[in-house]
């Protein structure tokens, strides 16, 4: 089983759709990672209290001396915090996944040699593993747009409802 790590966007838009228990599932893990940072960034939310209310999401820190390292580089240092973080535990953990939206922040996690999996990549992976049916991903991709403007490009539509 691998250590699952979440960066901010793609927590908060499962939570946003109560749909966190679907990581859960589908990495047949008992915890979720989450570092500082993206708590933090959470903690300006109203998502704060939904986040505290699950026992199961724990959090970790990397290493400062990981962090400080990583920060010197310099496409690394322009992401944000939660980011870094979220990239740093990973890189300590070397069955880590890395649950993650944002484009730069996945190419840098990539190029570090993190495995980085994001909101579409992990809807079709929960299809092809029979988790979720294509009524329920429709449900799903429309809650995202409702609860989070969370937009699927048409081709990546026609994979996931095909």
């Amino acid at each position: 089983m691998p250590t699952v790590i979440l960066d901010t966007d793609f927590l908060s838009a499962l939570l946003k759709i109560e749909q966190l228990p679907l990581v859960r599932s589908f990495y047949q893990v008992e915890t979720l990672l989450v570092p500082p940072a993206v708590y933090r960034e959470l903690a300006v939310t109203d998502l704060l209290p939904r986040l505290t209310e699950l026992p199961w999401i724990r959090l970790a820190e990397p290493a400062p001396v990981r962090l400080a390292t990583l920060q010197q580089d310099e496409s690394f240092a322009r992401l944000g915090s939660g980011e870094q973080e979220a990239i740093a535990l990973a890189l300590e953990r070397p069955d880590a996944v890395l649950l993650m939206n944002d484009n730069q922040a996945r190419r840098v996690a990539t190029s570090l040699g993190v495995s980085v999996i994001h909101i579409p990549a992990f809807l079709l992976a929960c299809k092809m593993a029979g988790l979720v049916d294509r009524d329920a991903l429709a449900d799903l991709i429309a809650a995202l747009w409702e609860k989070d403007h969370y937009k699927f490009r048409q081709d990546v539509l026609a994979v996931l409802l095909g």
